[in-house]
């Protein structure tokens, strides 16, 4: 008997602990959402910022937890540098759709934080278009994310791009 309440005990002791950490860890990720969206700028790339906070919060300590992020993390921007509807934004939007000037695939983050830079695109374009898709794309992910990693790496790349200055076409 004096076996089992100690086990309920710990069991008790443990799971506050875990709880204490887990507040800390959202605290953590608020505060650190908070800060990427202060600190942008030219050259900033906070989409990579973003993956690179989730990652280091919400990835437990296994290697297969470590594997199954880093290539839920590889697929997740490999589709969204792939995907048509972001092709078609950087080809008829950023660049107009003209033969004189074309589109570069974008091949990382940085260029799609650069196309959501451009002064050609609207509200519309990065918050109904572009947003959509990250939403999409992590869902579609592989071998996949947890749900509280959809939930704060979309949180975080939602505020990243809630942090855009607007545009001439706003």
């Amino acid at each position: 008997m004096l076996k089992t309440n100690i086990s309920q005990r710990v069991a008790v002791v443990a799971l506050l602990i875990v709880s204490t950490f887990a507040v800390a860890g959202l605290t953590a990720v608020t505060v650190l959402s908070d800060s990427v969206a202060v600190a942008q700028g030219p050259g900033i790339d906070p989409i990579a910022g973003c993956i690179k906070t989730v990652g280091e919060t919400w990835v437990g300590n296994t290697v297969g937890d470590k594997q199954n992020w880093n290539e839920s993390r590889q697929n997740f921007v490999s589709l969204l540098t792939t995907d048509n509807t972001i092709k078609l934004m950087n080809q008829n939007i950023v660049h107009n759709g003209f033969p004189e000037d074309p589109a570069k695939p974008i091949t990382d983050t940085a260029g799609i934080w650069s196309m959501l830079n451009n002064g050609n695109m609207t509200q519309y374009d990065r918050f109904h278009l572009f947003v959509n898709e990250v939403i999409l794309k992590m869902a579609a992910a592989k071998p996949g994310f947890t749900q509280i990693q959809q939930n704060f790496l979309g949180r975080c790349i939602t505020e990243a791009v809630n942090t855009l200055n607007p545009t001439p076409l706003y």
